[in-house]
């Protein structure tokens, strides 16, 4: 007898969030370009909607969110909620999107992930976050979009992996 399927997930994305928060602050910290680094978690909260539908994908985003306000000083709960809507919306921009090709998918997540900063910014003004949109956004907006895009065909299969529950994902020898 196998283990329930939403603990296995649930497992499965434990361990990618942590390996996420081991690269993130580990190795993207430090590869910088114009002094902004990729946002692995928000790329999780991108291709976990993207790969698991809009309810999946705002709870990962959530729980991305949520790890990465653990390992940030930003307010609390600050990220998750972003995360969460993102994975939220990628996930029904996906249904949207024809899925030929392997172009499209990825042009999404880097749309979703500077997307998601603008938002970031937004809603970290909105809370009293001193200069969150500033003449630099931008700049932040692509640089995470572009090494978000550049890593999304290493990220699409570790999440399709957590998730194993799906069959248009699994292996074809399944």
């Amino acid at each position: 007898m196998g283990a329930d399927p939403a603990m296995k997930s649930a497992a499965r994305f434990g361990l990618l969030l942590l390996t996420a928060a081991v690269l993130q602050r580990g190795l993207f910290s430090q590869l910088r370009v114009a002094d902004v680094s990729a946002d692995l978690f928000l790329l999780v909260a991108v291709v976990a909607g993207m790969t698991g539908g809009p309810d999946r994908g705002a709870v990962i985003g959530f729980f991305s969110g949520l790890v990465l306000d653990l390992l940030v000083q930003t307010p609390l709960g600050l990220s998750a909620l972003v995360y969460c809507l993102v994975g939220f919306g990628a996930g029904r921009l996906q249904g949207s999107v024809l899925r030929t090709g392997r172009v499209l998918p990825a042009m999404l997540a880097a749309m979703a992930s500077a997307g998601g900063v603008g938002l970031y910014a937004v809603v970290a003004e909105v809370v009293g976050q001193v200069s969150a949109v500033t003449a630099r956004l931008p700049v932040v907006m692509i640089v995470v979009a572009g090494t978000n895009l550049l890593l999304y065909p290493l990220v699409r299969p570790v999440v399709a992996w957590a998730w194993d529950d799906q069959p248009g994902l699994r292996p074809a020898t399944r």
